[in-house]
């Protein structure tokens, strides 16, 4: 499976999906669900819910598909473009960064613009760009710039899809699309059996600006049990310490405990990872996750809720980096769990 995996990785992480412009990542999940005879819907604020009908409980699994970027917010006379964030884009990560502006007339590529470390002075070598001054230069005259950009154009990283070693890779949007990967290989597992839940997967939009899409997703299926599938930071890296983010790449997904978690969703998911032989991490949650389940476990009358994550490393930057295993690992874990409703 890592095969087919890594292609449909690297086919969700090339898509466009700034939070708020999530269509063709959307289109792209969509056509995979419906090929796999999931009925599919799309929401008021876009996100993308697909179901397997059955007279059992109401299960919802939810991974967010959108990923962090940027629109413009104003263009000089020079044609230079500046922005504005959408979600948590890390100015540190930017300058050089290449870049595709999404206009009406298509993309346009551009790259983030910087002085020559030649001609800072001492005390820029050592401040972090602020994303305020950031411009984005596309090669254009500034007469075509303002003729085919528009304010409020959106603007993503350019995908670059990279192996790392056998099972690891490196991209832009594994956060979260490598959960949406994990969603993708439960629809292809489950795709012809008869299950006794009313299974919803929900592909959420607009989780970087407030979790947005996962709310009303929610509201609309009125789910009894949720699991949301994201990512976590790793901490096998020398830039965090391992007591603060213990999760490691490789060794499986990780299980989350803590107060806003159910009790019995979180010990009916270590009891699937055991069942379907899953090597499983744990991460202690003493209240808000930062996930799309905080939104979800609090609609209507509560939703009993779970959490599991994929760990990542170097997040909300171009490049993160991730274990294809443990996605796959993590579609075993949550079949399972789906199929054996110890919950």
């Amino acid at each position: 499976m890592a095969g087919d995996s890594l292609t449909l990785l690297k086919e969700l992480t090339s898509r466009m999906g700034v939070s708020g412009f999530e269509d063709d990542v959307r289109a792209y999940i969509d056509s995979f669900l419906r090929e796999r005879g999931f009925e599919t819907f799309t929401d008021g604020l876009g996100s993308l819910i697909a179901r397997k009908p059955s007279e059992g409980p109401k299960v919802m699994l939810v991974a967010h598909m959108d990923e962090i970027g940027m629109v413009v917010r104003y263009i000089d006379d020079k044609g230079y473009l500046y922005v504005t964030s959408v979600g948590g884009v890390n100015p540190r990560t930017l300058p050089g960064a290449r870049l595709i502006v999404w206009t009406k007339e298509g993309p346009l590529e551009g790259v983030v613009g910087e002085k020559p470390i030649h001609r800072m002075k001492d005390d820029e070598r050592k401040k972090a760009p602020d994303l305020e001054s950031v411009f984005v230069d596309l090669g254009l005259e500034p007469k075509e710039v303002k003729e085919k950009v528009r304010i409020g154009d959106p603007i993503s990283f350019k995908p670059v899809f990279s192996r790392l070693g056998s099972s690891l890779v490196a991209s832009k949007a594994l956060d979260d699309r490598i959960g949406c990967l994990t969603l993708m290989l439960v629809a292809d597992e489950l795709a012809e059996e008869k299950l006794e839940v009313d299974l919803y997967l929900a592909f959420s939009a607009r989780e970087e600006i407030g979790l947005e899409g996962a709310r009303t997703a929610a509201f609309k299926v009125g789910p009894e049990v949720a699991v949301a599938v994201d990512v976590t930071h790793a901490g096998d890296t020398p830039v965090l310490a391992e007591k603060d983010a213990p999760a490691k790449l490789g060794r499986g997904p990780v299980i989350s405990l803590g107060a806003a978690l159910d009790k019995k969703v979180s010990e009916a998911l270590l009891k699937a990872a055991k069942a379907a032989r899953v090597d499983y991490q744990l991460e202690a949650e003493g209240g808000r996750t930062g996930t799309d389940i905080d939104a979800v476990r609090l609609v209507k009358e509560g939703v009993r809720a779970g959490l599991v994550s994929l760990p990542l490393r170097y997040m909300h930057t171009p490049s993160e980096v991730a274990s294809v295993r443990d996605a796959e690992q993590a579609a075993k874990l949550l079949v399972e769990f789906v199929r054996e409703k110890g919950w």
